[in-house]
């Protein structure tokens, strides 16, 4: 089957590209971004403690004037989080009251349950991957778009947010032509930033990117860099999101299979994807001790490309501060560094990451044969759905889905001109991903020539 490529684009190819001195030129706030409040912004689901407690923690970061009109906006969509959040707090107990069955079964951690992390620095396909594998619907949940950017209310408000807030978002994502709704899959540390309120994240970082260093030691969660108040803020937001998500799966197994409150069906097997869980499979594994993983790695030129790309196009929605092009390209090298070093040494040691529990792909293999790579993963994981005498609906979704897909082509930077001290500056930061994964210094690879 003809293959199809992630990186597909309608924005950002039509001119060229410069990076002078050693510094790519990212131009992240054109005026219709910086003129925005909510659109895109991930910060649309905060509480209005939450916000409150930002503002106050961040005063001295913020400019103020510069961005007036998003904070007055962030301002008043708190408030009405808020409210939203005292309703679903209500609906909770109204379900420990009379659905105490779905309770239980969302907090059951069994093998069936435990999850399936899809790893990898952003840009190397994490997002085509995930969506790949949440086509397998017998087999597993999601965490969905609008569920991450309204974490505190989803349970109760789910069908008339996605009514209310659907012109929140772009028909497609910023950085790229492919679409973007609140059904489908969206990275979970996202809602776990908004329930945590916005403490003990990296994506913080993406709003306070001068401050960057700041929230550094989030991505691994490394014992010494975090306290335990931290770790614990962290943990109790992500399990809180992940029994929430579950509570919710259940309910939609309930109406779809027409069972009743003292029938309830198993939750299905979660698929997260967040690139900062590349940092985390020790905690993940210390959370889910059978949780599986699949880590999908691409030409690290590339991945700066497309992160340089994203930053320019996606970034400036949700600023709260201007950072410069150094602020922005240091922290693209620097999270790749931090993810793939932490991953590199969990690869070294059998008893973390092993054939049982990993599977690893390149993007070039996953976009070239996209059916052959989904069934090698699955052989690896010892899924199942391949099997002619498992009745499955996943192959056939997968079929559909590349043939959907298979006339998006990728950004292919031809446009893009990088100065040699640039290059030599990925070449050096990048030193292990170039050497481990096997890939060619030369730069540009040969199909960006």
């Amino acid at each position: 089957m003809k293959g199809f490529d992630e990186d597909t684009s309608n924005n950002g190819n039509n001119h060229v590209t410069k990076s002078f001195n050693g510094l790519y030129q990212f131009n992240p706030e054109p005026p219709h971004i910086l003129r925005s409040a909510i659109k895109n912004n991930p910060l649309s689901g905060i509480t209005f403690p939450s916000f409150i407690s930002l503002l106050s923690h961040k005063r001295k970061s913020i400019q103020w004037l510069r961005y007036s009109h998003r904070l007055m906006a962030l301002f008043f969509m708190s408030i009405f989080n808020s409210f939203l959040s005292l309703v679903e707090y209500i609906y909770i107990l109204f379900l420990y009251v009379f659905h105490y069955s779905s309770i239980k079964l969302a907090n059951n951690d069994n093998l069936n349950t435990h999850p399936v992390f899809v790893l990898g620095h952003p840009r190397t396909g994490t997002t085509l991957l995930h969506s790949l594998l949440a086509l397998d619907t017998e087999r597993f949940a999601i965490c969905d778009t609008f569920m991450v950017g309204f974490p505190h209310c989803f349970l109760s408000f789910e069908a008339l947010g996605k009514y209310l807030f659907a012109g929140i978002l772009s028909d497609t994502r910023p950085m790229d032509n492919m679409k973007l709704h609140f059904d489908l899959p969206q990275e979970d540390e996202l809602g776990t930033n908004l329930l945590s309120g916005l403490m003990v994240s990296p994506y913080t970082s993406l709003v306070f990117m001068k401050d960057e260093k700041e929230y550094r030691k989030y991505q691994c969660f490394k014992e010494g860099e975090v306290d335990d108040k931290e770790l614990k803020n962290w943990v109790q937001s992500f399990q809180k999101l992940i029994w929430k998500i579950r509570v919710r799966d259940i309910r939609t197994l309930n109406k779809r299979k027409g069972g009743n409150v003292n029938q309830m069906k198993t939750p299905r097997q979660l698929v997260l994807k967040s690139p900062c869980h590349t940092g985390r499979v020790k905690l993940l594994l210390k959370l889910y001790p059978d949780a599986k993983f699949v880590f999908i790695h691409r030409n690290p030129y590339e991945v700066f490309l497309s992160g340089a790309h994203l930053a320019s196009t996606t970034y400036g929605w949700m600023f709260l501060q201007s950072p410069s092009d150094h602020d922005l390209q240091n922290y693209i090298l620097r999270q790749g560094e931090i993810l793939h070093n932490e991953y590199f040494e969990c690869r070294k040691d059998p008893k973390i990451l092993n054939d049982g529990n990993c599977a690893e792909i390149s993007f070039e293999d996953l976009t070239g044969d996209p059916l052959k790579s989904m069934h090698e993963i699955y052989k690896k994981l010892g899924f199942d759905s391949f099997d002619p005498q498992v009745q499955s609906s996943y192959p056939m979704n997968l079929q559909r889905e590349c043939r959907e897909l298979s006339g998006y082509q990728r950004n292919k930077f031809k446009n893009v001109i990088l100065d040699d001290e640039l290059v030599a500056t990925i070449q050096n930061r990048w030193k292990k991903q170039f050497e481990v994964l096997g890939y060619s210094k030369t730069f540009p690879p040969n199909h960006l020539q």
